[in-house]
């Protein structure tokens, strides 16, 4: 090779064999980033394996997830009590459209603050509003009522015209602000005498919502206590003080009647009251036990008082005292006559050889009272059945005892407890005002952003006490509100590492390939770039040998 040709391929070598090792550099540099991504990557999930959440924890063992919708709509999830979203300044930070609401409504000014509007004052005036167009719109400012305010979320769309209605029809009450509180444990709840009410009342079309016929239909009733033995063989007699009832009469008989009368029934010719078994599975459906969509839920509003029902009809049917006691002698009707009597004073059968009677009165208060008792539990030690109804204390001597009930007529049915609600919500804005820093407004509308509002101390929540005052406090000091580990965002952390941990794994493989090929170019290239240069070297000295002789 000439030397110019040895030295032009010199030039190429290093040429390339400098571009390899700058090549090896810039890899070396990624491979150091991709370690970095990595490390960060790692640390980023080890940071989100901390990672916490807010949650609504219920008496009802459901948890929620915290949003703002959760604490300000009422619902059996808050008891139908508002939990306010405040700052610092003990403001309630409402949405948009709830502040306009409030605003227009006249119980806060331009700056949130209180305006001290009158309660119940329905005058106002008309004001200007500049619409999002630009152009100007006079509405109506009221002077600050609570139905005002209720119309104003209507227009806002934050409350239904139906519900607004309904809460305009009740009362407005100082809840909140050291009124009565409401007590929410009774909703839909009836004292002993509500109830006996309740199940003798009728429906709009005048029948009877608890009928005793309807419960116990398909049985042969007889309406004489002076029945043939023989004819009237099977058949029931129901008295009421010892006096048989006619047709018309029991057709008009209600369960509620049951527990205000002296009712008996007898089975004519009867040699033994198995019948009893089926009569109480008849009244306790028709109070509910066993709800499979039809007819009335009457008792049964939920999963425990169903299972209590259901306990009670056991425990009756096992322990009601099958031979209270046998009368004898005499006539047919007075052998009846007798059984009848003697029924009110036993929890049990009165057998006699004409028929057998057990008092219904007294079987149904049985009842209800091992109903409350399965409800009760511990706290139900007041009651008890014997065999002698004089010996026992049934519920129903309680008349101040409270019954849950599907159907009207209750001491704080929805409408008032969501009327409660929206007192307090409305007096607690009177009382307090209402923020008007937009990024706040911001923080509520995003459940994030409001879960971190609230772990950081940017934005508290304000409760009802058992004063019936509201308090400022921190998230997990009102009840239902706890901080729980997020495993929806641990398992997203860890998703989001694996796919990230794969990508940079693959890139950094990729690297040590590339590394890998450029190392074997230039180990070629560096034995060739010696090989050359010795060529050169030699070529040059022979030179310099040829012209020195």
């Amino acid at each position: 090779m000439g030397l110019a040709a040895s030295q032009a391929r010199f030039l190429a070598i290093t040429s390339r064999k400098m571009n390899c090792e700058f090549q090896s550099m810039q890899i070396a540099q990624d491979k150091l980033s991709v370690t970095r991504d990595l490390q960060s990557a790692a640390t980023k999930y080890q940071n989100s394996m901390n990672a916490t959440k807010l949650v609504w924890d219920t008496d009802m063992d459901e948890v929620y997830d915290l949003s703002y919708d959760l604490l300000m709509t009422p619902s059996a999830l808050n008891d139908y009590n508002p939990y306010l979203i405040t700052d610092a300044q003990g403001k309630i930070v409402l949405t948009d459209s709830m502040f306009n609401a409030a605003y227009n409504a006249g119980i806060i000014d331009e700056n949130g603050d209180p305006t001290g509007a009158a309660l119940f004052t329905q005058s106002g005036k008309n004001i200007d509003v500049q619409n999002p167009d630009g152009t100007v719109s006079q509405v109506w400012k009221s002077d600050g009522s609570r139905d005002a305010f209720l119309n104003a979320l209507v227009s806002s769309g934050d409350l239904a015209a139906t519900t607004a209605d309904s809460v305009k029809g009740q009362e407005y009450t100082q809840a909140g602000i050291g009124g009565e509180i409401l007590d929410k444990t009774i909703a839909n709840a009836l004292t002993t005498t509500g109830l006996i009410s309740e199940l003798s009342s009728k429906d709009e079309d005048g029948n009877l919502k608890y009928s005793v016929y309807a419960a116990l239909s398909g049985m042969n009733f007889c309406y004489t206590t002076s029945p043939d033995t023989t004819a009237d063989n099977g058949k029931f007699i129901i008295a009421n003080n010892g006096t048989a009832l006619t047709e018309d009469q029991i057709k008009e008989l209600s369960i509620g009647d049951l527990l205000s009368g002296k009712y008996t029934i007898t089975k004519v010719g009867s040699s033994n009251m198995e019948v009893k078994t089926e009569i109480l599975t008849k009244l306790a459906a028709a109070l509910g036990q066993g709800y499979t969509g039809d007819g009335s839920k009457g008792l049964n509003v939920d999963t425990e008082s169903n299972n209590a029902l259901t306990t009670a009809l056991d425990f009756t049917n096992q322990h009601y005292i099958s031979d209270a006691t046998t009368v004898s002698g005499g006539t047919t009707y007075n052998k009846i006559t007798n059984s009848i009597n003697q029924a009110h004073n036993y929890n049990g059968v009165v057998h006699s050889d004409v028929g057998e009677t057990i008092s219904l009165t007294n079987l149904l208060k049985s009842y209800l009272t091992s109903f409350a008792i399965a409800i009760d539990g511990a706290e139900s030690t007041l009651f008890n059945i014997e065999s002698s109804a004089g010996s026992s204390k049934y519920v129903t001597d309680d008349l101040n005892y409270y019954f849950l009930i599907e159907e009207g007529g209750a001491v704080t049915e929805t409408d008032l407890l969501t009327t409660d609600f929206y007192n307090q919500l409305y007096n607690q804005i009177c009382l307090n005002g209402a923020t008007t820093d937009a990024t706040k407004r911001d923080m509520v509308s995003d459940p994030e952003y409001l879960m971190q509002a609230l772990k950081n101390g940017q934005l508290f929540i304000s409760s009802l006490n058992t004063d019936g005052y509201f308090y400022q406090g921190a998230y997990t000091l009102n009840g239902y509100v706890a901080e729980v580990t997020d495993e929806e965002a641990i398992a997203q952390a860890e998703m989001e590492y694996e796919i990230t941990k794969s990508k940079l794994n693959y890139k950094e493989e990729t690297l040590d390939l590339k590394m890998k090929n450029i190392d074997t170019e230039l180990s070629a290239l560096t034995t060739e770039y010696d090989t050359v240069k010795n060529l050169i070297s030699k070529n040059v000295e022979k030179v310099f040998t040829m012209f020195s002789t």
